[in-house]
This record gives structure tokens, C-alpha cells and sequence, in this order.
């Protein structure tokens, strides 16, 4: 059944302006039939393409579809399936013109093609033209209906198909779905007042859950829009969000949070202590699916229970009332309340939850904005909230256009407020001739770049082997050629501004000679012996010149001959633990100022965190005791004896610290710098220029 509708739906956008140009002239009968709608509980409205269209309420929409379909409405069981098309036309065109084109395209493909009824219809202020229509396709019967509408230089298309049999099952609540379908006025950004508007290049979030985000595009909007029991403020300082006070225990394992009396989801429901428990169990429920509750809640008594599904709740997370909750943890620990800045255990609405498993493209959540509008690929607009229960955004509106062309050009082109700078771009941005460097920003970045190694297979289950690809690799001729120094060589793992770091560490420097040695060393003996080694990176076919580089490097200091395998991008953080193969390339950004956020959870033996599966039984211990230890310098001494071992044992080939080169529009007030993820769009606020 798929397969009839999928394949109809291919022969629709064969529509092209050489369809149209010469159309056969219909007659038409007048007036237009005025359908009969009843009242459908489930709606859609696309404001960016200006239109909505109403659903049964037990049907589901989904934004695309298969054939590039805008919108797609299904049943329950998929068998038949409502999807709404849209054509930019190049020149004006009728709708009896426009039907008929693509009615004859179909018309063409189709087996046994034989139309039952056409003509005009009423659909709401405009008049649409309708086929119904049947044929064959592989042998199945085929029902279906088409209705078209233009629109100054754009055409909708709304196609329902099912098999006959199916299609007179539920023809009145498709009759109802189609005929629902109304044109509105198109958003346009000349809509936003701009001078409340902040407006900003962007890319579209993968996900929206607290419990499963791992990528740093879409982190960006989870910690706008939800919120926690704390958060960071510009300077990095632990701070109050939805908990206005805590406790802790005197043996330092249990925390007790008072919640805020006025905090309240964006629908105006109140916040409560019940809430929190529900997320946390739900982020470490096994059907949830979260790669990252067991990083950032494994602390709190019981969770780990819960995560082997080998307990109903959490026992460690308690409801004392309404506004105090308590979480007990398994040792006093200096780092635990820097994990709550994590969305893990941000509160969640399970009402909300529960509407469907794309609940949180309509997320009823706690933070200081809310979403306003989101067109995928195009547009997502975030609304201040005016239940926030902290100090509420200066701005009312944060418009993200999505892949809405080049950031710098359109920085420039005065399109968005705030750009980030491309390598290409430094150069002139940093020149005091040019009016750009005023409003240049610097920060650097909590963050590495490296290399990881899969340790637990060959030939990098031999720490020998791992020394030597480390030592093969020029990193400052990297740095210097490839970056132009705007990057600063890792020599370790903790980044410059992190507690912790150590100017003293000594790092596995570029010796080729040295490399080689290491290999014959080892239990392969030279290179001949290695197994094959395949680097994981992600991409989309175009390969980067570091990668390039580093290949070279591999091949020439070496003698080891590498390949790459490519992972799309959008899912490689994702499934990179699970897809690795011997080599891999990632980045770590900060969650939380600590070194514990870097040394325990990428190179733990048994961290969720730790993709490259590294294991060293003494490091193991020793991170242990550094998480239970309370005294801040014996802490962090402790860090950086553990972070040399690492870089010894060459766990992983650190490669650069990146710095964060951002230009800021003279009138956005407020930008101190985003060092790692965290909220910082309430900060800005829009002001004339003086």
C-alpha cells in the first residue's frame, strides 16, 4: 500500500513551467461546489507558505514527506495519506491550467486512468479545482482525488490516494481533511518589528527532547526553551533557574530544592516538584532511548537501577511537596549540581509528552522563550515567555532563518544581527582598516578537537600504536597552515579556560621517528602487520583539508595507508559510538565548567560519553576518587596528574582548542560571548546606536 501511494505521489512532481505553458482549455462547470466541512479536532497552519489545513484527531501530521510534499497527514495505519505540495510558478497561471497539467502528467503514468468527477470548488475565499479519479498501479486498485489552488506565483496541490477499498472506507473523513485546506496571508519578516526582534542565521534543531539532545545546533535551542532546577550566568557562575534556593546535606549527598512559587510552564500551568521527578525517570527510562542520562544522572540514587530497567522509579528523587524536591546522591560530589545544567533533567510537561513522539516540535516547556513559529529548513521564530518565573528576555522575538544563505553575507547585507566568523573571513575581519572589526568578538571556546581512537579493537587496542599515530602528526604545521593560527594547539585534553588546565603538561609531540620506533615496538612490528584502518568523519562527500591532511601525515610518517568513510552529518553524533571504525574525529564542547565534564566522561571505562570505548584501570580509580574529592585544589591537582596519564596512554590525539571569532551588530547590547552551550539570548537587548 506504501508503495501505490509513494509512487503516485512521484508522478505529481513531475509539475514543472513546461507543464504549463501550452495547457489544454477546460469548461468548467459554474458555480464552484461549496463542500460540507465538519469540525476536526486536529489542525495544522504552515504561516510561512500562508495556509492551514484541519485533521481527525486520531490522523497525525508530519512537516515533508516522500516526493518533496510540504505536509503529510496519515491515519492511524498509514494506509491512506492526505499530503499538501507546493510549486513556485514563473509565471501566473489559472487553476483550471494548473490542474490540468498535473492531472495530465498523472494521466499519462497510470494504468486504467479514468477520471470520475472534476471541476470547480469553493475553499474558503478561493476557488480550487478538484479531480477525483481511479486507476491501476502493479495490479492494485487506486483511488484518489487532487485539488489545486494558485496563488499569485505559487500553486498547492492537495493529493490524497489510498486503494479503492480503503479510500470508500474513510472518504468522509478524507473529504473533511481536503476540503478543510484554506490559503492565509503569507509571513513575511517585514511582519517582525525589528527593533524587538533579534534576528539570527541558523540551523534546524534535530531534536527538541531534553533526554536525547547531543548536537550543539539543536542544545542551542533546548537550553532557550526548557529550563532547570539551575543555570549559568554570563560568568560561568552557578545560579537559580526554576529551584530560587538548595539545601545540601552535611555529609554533602543530599539536595534539597525549593522551587519557585511563580514558575509555571509557557501555557501558564504551574511548575511543580512532580515534574522534575517525571523527567528524570523519564530520561533514564530504557525506552526513552537516551544516550546521555547515564552521563549526566548516574549520581543520584537509583537511576542506574532505572537505566538497566531493573526499577519502576528513581528511589534517589523524592517529592516532599508541590515545590520541594530532593535528590539523594551516592557520595558527596563537588560536581553534581554542574550536572543539572544538563537537559537531562529539565522539567517536562508529561501531558505534553504524551500527545505524540513529535510532541516537542510543539513543546509546553519552561524557559525563557517559547517557539512562535517553525517552518523546517526555513524559518523558527522563539517568542519571550511571559511565564518565565527569572529576569524575562529583552528581546520579544528570536528569529532563526534557517539555511537563510551565506552568515556573512547576510551579516553584511545588515540580514542578521550576530554572525559567527569563517576561517576565509578572519583575515579582513581582524584588519582595524575595515569597519568589521569593531564589532569583532573573541572568546575562547570550552572545547577540543580530536582524534579518537577505538580502543578496543586493532591495531588501537595497542596503547604503542596509538603513541605513534599521535606522534606522526604535525600540529603546529596544521595550526599554522590550515588555521592561520586563529586556533590554539592541544597538547592535552582541558582547554585553556578550564579549571584545571595545566601549562605544565607535557604533550606526545610531532616525531616521526620516534613513531616508527613505537611500531616496531609494538606487538604488530611494523607497519606491514597493522590490520586495515578506516577513518570515520562526517560529511557528504567533500572531504576537509584537515582530514586530508592528517592522512597525508599518517601516510608519509608512517607508511600506513588510511581510508575514510563518510557519516551524514546531521546524525553523526548520533550514531558515531555505535558506527566508528578504527579512527574518528569529534568535538567535545563544555556542559559545564569542570574537568570532570572532560576527563571522567570521555575516558571513564564505563562513561556513555566515551565513544572510543577507552579503559585503563588506573585512570578508572583515580577519576573515581577525583569525583568524591570536596577540596577544590586537591581536585583539581588530582585532574591534572589524570589528564597527563591520558595524554601518556594517548587515549585519544588532541588536536586544537578552537576561540569563537563572533560579530556583533553595534545595536545588539549584551553579547559577553557564548564559551560553551548556554542560554545567553535573554541577555541581548536592541538599542539605537548613540
Amino acid at each position: 500500500m506504501k508503495k501505490i501511494i509513494f509512487s503516485l505521489l512521484v508522478l505529481i512532481m513531475i509539475w514543472s513551467g513546461a507543464c504549463i505553458s501550452n495547457p489544454e482549455e477546460l469548461k468548467t462547470p459554474e458555480p464552484p461546489r461549496v463542500p460540507a466541512i465538519a469540525q476536526l479536532e486536529g489542525s495544522y497552519e504552515d504561516a510561512i507558505n500562508g495556509y492551514s489545513i484541519k485533521y481527525p484527531p486520531e490522523w497525525q501530521a508530519k512537516e515533508g514527506g516522500s516526493a518533496g510534499a510540504d505536509l503529510t497527514i496519515h491515519n492511524s495505519n498509514h494506509s491512506c495519506t492526505v499530503q499538501v505540495f507546493i510549486e513556485e510558478l514563473s509565471q501566473p497561471t489559472s487553476v483550471e491550467k494548473y490542474s490540468s497539467s498535473v492531472i495530465g502528467n498523472i494521466q499519462q503514468k497510470l494504468l486504467g486512468f479514468m477520471i470520475l468527477a472534476e471541476g470547480k470548488v469553493q475553499m474558503g475565499n478561493e476557488i480550487g479545482y478538484e479531480y477525483a479519479f481511479e486507476g491501476r498501479e502493479s495490479g492494485e486498485p487506486l483511488k484518489a482525488k487532487l485539488i489545486c489552488l494558485t496563488s499569485e506565483n505559487r500553486a498547492f496541490a492537495i493529493l490524497v490516494a489510498a486503494e479503492t477499498n480503503i479510500y470508500d472506507l474513510v472518504n468522509e473523513k478524507i473529504d473533511n481533511t481536503i476540503y478543510s485546506f484554506r490559503l492565509q496571508e503569507a509571513f513575511s519578516l517585514a511582519d517582525i518589528p525589528r527593533d524587538e526582534s533579534l534576528i539570527l542565521y541558523g540551523l534546524p534543531p534535530i531534536t527538541l527532547d531534553p533526554a536525547l539532545v547531543l548536537d550543539s545546533d539543536s542544545a542551542l535551542f533546548v537550553q532557550e526553551i526548557f529550563s532547570g532546577l539551575v543555570t549559568l550566568n554570563q560568568s560561568l557562575e552557578i545560579v537559580p533557574d526554576l529551584a530560587e534556593s538548595w539545601d545540601i546535606s552535611e555529609d554533602g549527598t543530599v539536595y534539597t530544592f525549593h522551587l519557585h512559587q511563580d514558575a509555571k510552564f509557557h501555557d501558564g500551568k504551574p511548575v511543580t516538584a512532580g515534574n522534575f521527578k517525571y523527567s528524570i525517570e523519564r530520561a533514564c527510562d530504557p525506552e526513552t532511548g537516551s544516550q546521555v542520562a547515564g552521563s549526566y544522572l548516574d549520581d543520584i540514587i537509583g537511576a542506574k537501577d532505572k537505566l538497566a530497567g531493573e526499577a519502576e522509579e528513581v528511589s534517589g528523587v523524592k517529592v516532599i511537596d508541590d515545590h520541594t524536591l530532593q535528590i539523594t546522591i551516592d557520595a558527596p560530589k563537588a560536581h553534581f549540581l554542574s550536572k543539572l545544567l544538563y537537559p537531562t533533567s529539565f522539567a517536562l510537561d508529561k501531558e505534553n509528552v504524551d500527545s505524540g513522539e513529535d510532541w516537542w516540535r510543539h513543546p509546553n516547556s519552561t524557559g525563557p522563550f517559547k517557539i512562535n513559529t517553525w517552518k523546517k529548513d526555513e524559518l523558527l521564530i522563539l517568542e519571550r515567555s511571559e511565564h518565565y518565573c527569572g529576569e524575562l528576555p529583552k528581546v520579544q522575538k528570536v528569529v532563526f532563518r534557517l539555511w537563510g544563505g551565506v552568515p556573512m553575507t547576510m551579516y553584511e547585507q545588515g540580514e542578521i544581527d550576530i554572525t559567527g566568523v569563517s576561517g576565509m573571513n578572519i583575515e579582513r575581519v581582524l584588519d582595524p582598516a575595515n569597519p568589521l572589526s569593531k564589532e569583532l568578538v573573541i572568546i575562547p571556546e570550552l572545547s577540543v578537537n580530536y582524534i579518537g581512537f577505538n580502543s578496543t579493537e586493532p591495531p588501537f587496542d595497542d596503547p604503542k600504536i596509538r603513541q605513534a599515530f599521535c606522534h606522526a602528526i604535525d600540529k603546529a604545521k596544521i595550526i599554522e597552515v590550515l588555521f592561520e593560527n586563529r586556533v590554539q594547539q592541544a597538547d592535552g585534553i582541558l582547554p585553556p579556560a578550564m579549571p584545571g588546565y595545566s601549562e605544565q603538561l607535557e604533550g606526545l609531540d610531532f616525531d616521526p621517528e620516534k613513531a616508527k620506533e613505537l611500531i616496531r615496538q609494538s606487538s604488530y612490528g611494523s607497519t606491514a602487520e597493522l590490520p586495515p584502518v578506516t577513518y570515520t568523519t562526517s560529511g557528504r562527500g567533500y572531504v576537509s583539508v584537515l582530514t586530508e591532511a592528517l592522512i597525508d601525515m599518517w601516510r608519509k610518517n608512517l607508511g600506513v595507508e588510511v581510508t575514510i568513510r563518510q557519516i551524514d552529518p546531521e546524525s553523526y553524533p548520533y550514531t558515531i559510538k555505535q558506527e566508528k571504525d578504527q579512527l574518528f574525529d569529534i568535538g567535545w564542547l563544555a556542559d559545564y565548567p569542570d574537568p570532570q565534564n572532560f576527563l571522567d566522561l570521555l575516558f571513564h571505562g564505563e562513561s556513555g560519553d566515551n565513544i572510543g570505548e577507552y579503559s585503563n584501570p588506573e585512570i578508572n580509580a583515580r577519576l573515581e576518587t577525583a569525583r568524591e574529592e570536596m577540596d577544590s585544589e586537591i581536585r583539581l591537582e588530582m585532574y591534572r596528574e589524570i589528564e597527563q596519564m591520558l595524554v601518556d596512554d594517548a587515549a585519544c590525539l588532541p588536536l586544537y582548542f578552537n576561540e569563537n571569532y563572533t560579530l556583533v551588530k553595534p545595536y545588539a547590547k549584551g553579547f559577553t560571548g557564548v564559551p560553551m552551550t548556554m542560554p545567553w539570548l535573554k541577555y541581548i537587548s536592541l538599542e539605537p546606536d548613540e
